[in-house]
């Protein structure tokens, strides 16, 4: 195309080599568009919560006595900068691609029954109050043996 010799990654010469940088993605396509969809949908929801979260904080905190429409324009500002963030975030490839993985691990992941839970945490319990007993059976036995010997009082 141009003759201009290498170029190093990073660089951009002319309308050409941004095309061929960004392999024909769009900043408005969405990356894997089919894979990963409960956990960006998590993600924008989480995104979308800080910015309502951010948007009321400012309103309370930062500007309160400010007239409305200010208060409207601050809004509208925090607001576009949540959605634009959200959007960024979900489809950044690397972002993405974690996105996707992560949800296909989810899916392989066999979750107990609510019977296998209760037998489990049944046992957890009977094994903590079993160490708890051995425990201050070994220690009552330290006091009783450090009193003998006239180590303690």
């Amino acid at each position: 195309m141009l003759s201009c010799g290498k170029v190093r990654r990073g660089e951009v010469f002319g309308s050409i080599q941004f095309v061929e940088a960004f392999a024909g993605v769009s900043f408005f396509n969405i990356y894997k568009k089919e894979q990963g969809r409960a956990v960006r949908i998590g993600t924008a929801v989480g995104i979308a919560i800080m910015t309502l979260l951010a948007i009321h904080w400012t309103m309370h905190r930062i500007i309160p006595t400010e007239p409305k429409y200010i208060q409207a324009i601050v809004s509208i500002i925090i607001g576009a900068a949540g959605v634009l963030l959200a959007f960024v975030v979900v489809n950044r490839p690397k972002n993405a691609d974690f996105m996707i993985l992560t949800e296909s691990e989810m899916r392989k992941v066999v979750w107990p029954t609510p019977a296998g839970v209760v037998r489990s945490t049944r046992l957890v319990i009977l094994m903590t109050l079993g160490l708890a007993a051995m425990l201050w059976l070994v220690d009552s036995g330290f006091v009783w043996l450090f009193q003998k010997i006239h180590i303690l009082r």
